[in-house]
């Protein structure tokens, strides 16, 4: 799909995060968005500003986590703007705790938003998709997602859960003008989960990418149906293509680079926050 002219797109998670940032890039590329989140002030202040330098977005609120909320909005953006050709699954929430700690309702909602929310979400887009014989689906991962990553074990799974449906779906797909992609971003900088983490000093190999950087990987993944792509530092997404080749040998690197002890600090200081 190089040409995005009035593609229609729904963003989820499109009121904070990097959810704004994906949102600009496609909306300078032509796309008519619609933006989709559980903060209507979020939602709002995200579509002013895209809407000072063209289309203004459709703001839909709404939990992606809830059956009703996700016929609803896909409902609303087919009523308003027309069938989605492209859908980004990019909400997702995270807490950092020890495993034992996670109250089941927290583990629920991880598995229900992360995952749940993104497979619900393309299997309601994907018959207008497969009706126009185009379209494409990007679900944004986490290098959690493809290697261990203890302390945030739940969100972990969630997104290793999504490397899957994204390489299945894809296969599934082949052929029928629908593309899947997935994006695996490391920390991100600034607006990410990660910037309010108190944990000491960050590891030198535990790097962060900016926003726009995950921004132009979506874009990039739609424009040239790519099937995932990494958004981190030279030397992780070297571990990233090691931990396929060697999980023990990589996670031994991460023990001794001083990162699952960080991930241990932060989720001790987030237990012990009020």
């Amino acid at each position: 799909m190089r040409d995005l002219t009035d593609v229609v797109g729904i963003v989820t998670g499109a009121s904070r995060g990097v959810g704004p940032h994906i949102a600009g890039h496609l909306a300078r590329a032509g796309v008519r968005l619609a933006l989709v989140a559980r903060s209507e002030e979020g939602l709002r202040a995200t579509a002013d500003q895209i809407g000072q330098h063209g289309f203004k977005p459709l703001v839909v609120p709404g939990d992606i986590s809830e059956e009703d909320d996700q016929a609803r909005i896909v409902e609303t953006v087919r009523r308003e703007l027309g069938p989605a050709g492209v859908l980004v699954n990019n909400a997702g929430i995270e807490r950092v705790t020890r495993f034992q700690d996670a109250p089941v309702e927290t583990i629920k909602q991880v598995l229900l938003v992360n995952l749940f929310g993104a497979e619900a979400m393309t299997r309601l887009v994907l018959p207008d998709m497969l009706a126009a014989a185009r379209g494409h689906i990007v679900n944004i991962g986490s290098v959690g997602g493809r290697t261990a990553y203890p302390y945030a074990t739940v969100n972990s799974s969630a997104k290793h859960g999504l490397v899957g449906f994204t390489w299945s779906l894809r296969e599934e797909l082949r052929g029928t003008g629908v593309g899947v992609s997935a994006v695996y971003p490391t920390l991100i900088a600034d607006v990410g989960i990660s910037a309010a983490w108190q944990g000491g000093r960050r590891p030198r190999l535990l790097g962060r990418v900016g926003p726009d950087e995950v921004a132009l990987a979506v874009l990039k993944c739609i424009r040239e149906n790519k099937v995932e792509m990494t958004v981190a530092p030279v030397m992780e997404k070297v571990a990233d293509v090691m931990s396929a080749l060697s999980p023990r040998l990589t996670a031994w690197i991460a023990r001794s680079g001083g990162i699952h002890s960080y991930l241990r600090k932060v989720a001790d200081a987030q237990g012990n926050s009020p």
